[in-house]
C-alpha cells in the first residue's frame, strides 16, 4: 500500500525531502537555519532519525544493536517505534511524546503523526478465541491526530484523517474521515430516525378486530312419522 501513488523517496531521504517541501511545517517550507534547528530541537524528527538508524541495524540482523538504539530513542524523545516497523519516507512528527508504533505496522509515505498516537495489536484473542491478531497497515498521506489508537489487523487507505482521541476499529477506505464525534453524530442520527419511527407506529390507532362470521347451524333432519 505505501508504494501506491507515491514518488516520495523511501527512509531518512524521503523524510528531508518532506521537510523542504511546501508540506514540511505549518508555515511551508523552512529555510536551511529553521530546518537545521529544527532536527537540532525538535524531538520528532529525532525519534524519525534514531528510528531509521535502528531499521537499518534490524534489517541487518543486527537485533541486539537495534534494540538498543530503540531504547536510546525512546529515553531521548519519548517515542516508542520499534525497529522492525516498516515506515515509508515523509514521515512528518512533531511531538514525538507517547507515540506507540508495533513491530508488525506498516506505514506508507508521507504520513503526519501527532503525540500520544499508538499504532499497535489488538490483544483481542483474550476475548474471542478464533481471532487471529495482527498489526495496522496505514496509507500514503493519512493524518493522525493527537491520541488516537488504531489496534489490530486494520487497513486505513491513503489520504485519510484519523481525528485525536478516535479509537479506530474498523478499516477506512480511501480519502474517509474517521472522528470520534462525527461517529457519535451518525449513531445520535439513527437513533432519532429510529425513535420517530416507534412514535409514528405507536400513534396510529389499532384496526378493530374484525367481526367473526355467526357460525350457521344446520337444521335437524325431521323425523318421519309412524305408518
Amino acid at each position: 500500500m505505501g508504494d501506491e501513488g507515491s514518488t516520495r523517496p523511501k527512509g531518512i531521504r524521503g523524510d528531508v525531502a518532506r521537510l523542504f517541501s511546501p508540506e514540511g511545517t505549518n508555515s511551508g517550507t523552512p529555510s536551511l537555519g529553521a530546518a537545521v534547528r529544527r532536527l537540532l530541537t525538535r524531538p520528532g524528527p529525532q525519534a524519525i532519525a534514531l528510528y531509521r538508524v535502528s531499521h537499518w541495524l534490524w534489517e541487518r540482523r543486527l537485533e541486539i544493536t537495534a534494540e538498543l538504539m530503540w531504547r536510546v530513542n525512546y529515553f531521548l524523545t519519548g517515542a516508542d517505534i520499534h525497529p522492525a516497523a516498516v515506515i515509508g519516507g515523509g514521515l512528518r512528527m512533531t511531538h514525538a511524546t507517547g507515540v506507540v508504533i508495533g513491530s508488525g505496522v506498516v506505514i506508507g509515505d508521507d504520513v503526519t503523526m501527532l503525540h500520544g498516537v499508538t499504532l499497535g495489536g489488538s490483544g483481542r484473542g483474550w476475548f474471542d478465541g478464533v481471532f487471529v491478531d495482527g498489526y495496522p497497515v496505514v496509507g500514503n498521506r493519512t493524518e493522525i491526530m493527537a491520541g488516537a489508537k488504531v489496534l489490530g489487523p486494520i487497513t486505513v487507505g491513503q489520504g485519510c484523517f484519523i481525528g485525536a482521541n478516535a479509537v479506530l476499529a474498523r478499516d477506512l477506505p480511501d480519502g474517509e474521515a474517521y472522528t470520534p464525534g462525527r461517529e457519535l453524530n451518525e449513531l445520535r442520527r439513527r437513533v432519532d430516525e429510529l425513535e420517530r419511527r416507534i412514535a409514528e407506529i405507536e400513534s396510529k390507532p389499532e384496526p378493530k378486530p374484525a367481526p367473526k362470521p355467526r357460525a350457521v347451524r344446520a337444521p335437524h333432519p325431521k323425523t318421519s312419522e309412524a305408518g
